[in-house]
């Protein structure tokens, strides 16, 4: 396969401040944690894919009016103008029409917020995560906000592990939400292959203690999709990039620059790894 993959950017869709454990659970209750809201752009020789669209945009003036009280006093964002993902992109010398699919790892109101600005773009997430954020069980509704879906929009459901484009493949990941999927780049440039985890792991805290996100509609599968993200870096020699991770965000190269590898980033960390197979006499 030739990956059709030219650049990857990270931009910066601002902060939430939220509760500890809901990104390492058991740890620290009661404290605060500031995490970082991502989405990433990635250059292909078929134009412009949009990995995650972070918060409304209506969240810079009114966090309550876009969100609800509830989630505005829980999620405490932090956002200004130049977090706006049209000028996040505008940094590239783009605007939102130049892009042409947007990938999203799920549909919580981080991640989705943004989707309105692509009314033009084939809007990619797992069906199994359409259907549960149009009608989520009550006790997990709290963090999908109707209206970051309302807007009609050129759906493309996908079922399972899906090749999307030569050099980005869809990983399902479920466990934080039913329907959550990550996103794998193939062999980009100055990076090699990059794993965007999205919320299957929240934090490298996540795999250095091999615990699962704290938010989670399957707490089983959320482990099981953790390792096999970790197990996927491991046979491909590919970063991971996690969904909420402060320090790693603060490392990696922010547009307009293109995300590379430094001496500063990445890290490497997996999780414990089992050795391989032995078969034969000891």
């Amino acid at each position: 396969m030739k990956t059709s993959v030219t650049s990857l950017h990270l931009l910066d869709g601002g902060t939430l401040d939220v509760e500890s454990s809901v990104v390492i659970p058991s740890t620290r209750y009661g404290t605060r944690l500031t995490v970082p809201v991502q989405m990433f752009l990635v250059g292909t020789t078929h134009g412009y894919v949009l990995v995650d669209t972070g918060n409304d945009p209506r969240v810079i003036d009114d966090p309550e009016g876009a969100w609800g009280q509830k989630l505005a006093d829980s999620a405490r964002p932090t956002m200004a103008g130049h977090h706006h993902l049209a000028r996040q992109l505008q940094l590239l010398g783009l605007s939102p029409t130049d892009v042409k699919v947007v990938i999203y790892t799920h549909l919580h109101h981080d991640h989705a917020g943004g989707g309105r600005l692509f009314p033009d773009a084939v809007h990619v997430v797992q069906r199994t995560e359409h259907r549960w954020a149009m009608s989520p069980d009550p006790q997990a509704a709290g963090a999908y906000v109707a209206s970051d879906l309302a807007e009609p929009r050129s759906w493309r459901l996908a079922d399972g592990d899906w090749h999307v484009l030569p050099g980005i493949s869809l990983v399902l990941t479920p466990g934080h939400t039913p329907g959550h999927q990550s996103v794998m780049v193939w062999e980009a440039p100055d990076l090699g292959n990059v794993i965007l985890a999205g919320d299957a792991i929240n934090s490298h805290e996540n795999i250095d203690s091999n615990v699962p996100p704290g938010i989670t509609t399957d707490a089983v599968a959320a482990g099981l999709s953790m390792r096999r993200l970790t197990a996927l870096a491991d046979a491909t020699d590919a970063v991971i990039v996690t969904g909420h991770d402060m320090e790693q965000f603060r490392a990696m190269p922010k547009a307009p620059e293109r995300l590379r590898r430094t001496d500063e980033w990445p890290a490497s960390r997996r999780l414990p790894d089992p050795g391989p197979l032995r078969i034969g006499s000891s």
